[in-house]
């Protein structure tokens, strides 16, 4: 082989490099922090905040938004709830889904999200919508509020997400500082 052969597959081998791990990678998770927004598939997932507490207060609204209940919601011994708020918007040319996942500790334990048992209304908690999944049409956003409910010693470290369109890309939002 000629000096210039071997030159031109060197070339060709470290552009092969360079586009290969420069490439959005679609099985690895999208990874932001809280305050930070990242966008999946034209979707913007901006998680706002991050709460612990012992108890979860929820309002219940009607289709017109009068309130038409509240409850309290004990975490109980031993447990408390972690509450993340997130504003989801859809920039895409067609409807796009959120779901949340689940939220993992630094132990690896993961937790579903916690359901409310009484349901008369649409619940809220604070300002936002109380609910882990929603379906956006285009140009179209979303404030929710996600409660997870886990031992009081737990440390949680990660929030597991889902966008799905005709694919499900998925990503995960680091709790731990």
């Amino acid at each position: 082989m000629k000096k210039w052969e071997i030159a031109v597959l060197i070339g060709f081998f470290a552009i092969f490099v360079i586009l290969f791990f420069s490439a959005e990678s679609p099985w690895q998770p999208k990874t932001s922090k809280v305050g930070e927004m990242v966008i999946i598939d034209d979707v913007n997932i901006w998680p706002h905040s991050l709460l612990v507490d012992d108890s979860l207060d929820v309002n219940f609204m009607s289709e017109d938004g009068n309130i038409v209940g509240f409850k309290d919601y004990e975490a109980g011994t031993g447990w408390k709830f972690i509450i993340l708020n997130i504003q989801v918007s859809n920039y895409a040319e067609e409807s796009r889904s959120f779901s949340a996942g689940g939220i993992e500790d630094e132990d690896g334990m993961t937790y579903a999200s916690y359901d409310l048992e009484d349901i008369r209304g649409i619940p809220y908690h604070s300002l936002y919508q109380y609910e882990d999944f929603v379906k956006l049409p285009t140009k179209e956003h979303e404030f929710i509020s996600i409660a997870y409910k886990m031992p009081i010693n737990a440390v949680p470290e990660k929030f597991h997400y889902y966008i799905y369109n005709s694919h499900s890309r998925h990503g995960e939002i680091m709790l731990k500082k």
